[in-house]
């Protein structure tokens, strides 16, 4: 992230410490954690992120879980999950989340169109009506989101994690829209104001292009896979703990393995956890892992 801007810092202060929903578009996968994390500092409310089911097996999914495993760890539930092939998902995990936000509080972030883009110039076109009636329902203000600068303007083959070239995103806030505003509008008009809040926000869809590219980090990232056979996000996992100053104890001897080339292990519960993260950002040439 390079920067996240508030479109009207005193609207967003005067609704900080209610149950929020926000609703944007979708460019890369890692923003929908790192809004979830975002979006509770920023408001000081829990903030979960709703994604497809199938997103709960990726690399993604797998990390947010172990992250979450760790010996005396309580899982503060950053992204839940619903099935589009079950049709009573949906409608069950809406029922969930208003009854959180409306009790001990909590906000949600939804990407309106359900999945991500491949260019970023096309503006949000769709949003299904019941997350607004969610919102109306639990009296709580709706957030246009939007992110930008992860996404070229030439339409790609497949969707991306991380933003393009390894660079970065601007997260554009726009002023809360209260539910006494949406209320008094035609049912068909809301669906409207929100998807035109969402795209005015930032630079103008037409002229939006990708921020700079990494290319010294997205090179060790490349480099890393072709020496240990890692999967690309696992490879950036890996280099970003590089780059940290501020190491725990277990990050450093994570890294001191990777000149070392072993990995020892005790018996314990934090190394067994500790165990399966070096798994997967070792990849099946990196260094061996011995004992736990």
């Amino acid at each position: 992230v390079r920067r996240v801007v508030l479109d009207n810092p005193a609207a967003h202060q005067a609704v900080a410490g209610r149950s929020l929903l926000y609703l944007g578009n979708h460019q890369v996968g890692l923003e929908s954690l790192v809004f979830s994390i975002l979006g509770a500092a920023l408001n000081g409310m829990p903030t979960v992120t709703l994604a497809k089911i199938e997103h709960k097996k990726t690399w993604l999914g797998q990390l947010i879980q172990r992250c979450f495993s760790y010996p005396g760890v309580a899982d503060p539930r950053l992204i839940t999950f619903f099935d589009r092939e079950d049709k009573a998902s949906l409608p069950a995990i809406i029922g969930e989340l208003a009854a959180e936000m409306a009790g001990p509080g909590r906000s949600v972030m939804v990407h309106v169109e359900g999945t991500r883009s491949l260019e970023c110039r096309t503006p949000v076109l769709k949003m299904s009506g019941a997350f607004i009636d969610m919102a109306l329902k639990v009296n709580a203000p709706i957030v246009p989101v939007r992110f930008v600068g992860g996404l070229p303007p030439e339409r790609m083959e497949k969707r991306i994690e991380f933003p393009l070239g390894m660079g970065q995103q601007d997260i554009w806030l726009g002023a809360p829209i209260l539910p006494e505003a949406l209320a008094s509008m035609p049912y068909g008009e809301r669906k409207k104001v929100v998807i035109a809040a969402i795209n005015a926000l930032g630079p103008p869809n037409a002229t939006e292009a990708p921020l700079p590219g990494d290319p010294d980090f997205a090179a060790r990232v490349a480099a890393w896979q072709a020496r240990t056979g890692a999967s690309e996000e696992h490879a950036v996992l890996f280099e970003v703990l590089r780059e940290q100053t501020d190491r725990v104890p277990a990050v450093e001897r994570l890294l001191a393995a990777a000149d070392s080339g072993v990995l020892r292990l005790t018996n314990t519960p934090e190394d067994a956890w500790l165990g399966v993260l070096a798994a997967w950002l070792y990849g099946p040439r990196g260094p061996r892992i011995e004992g736990g």
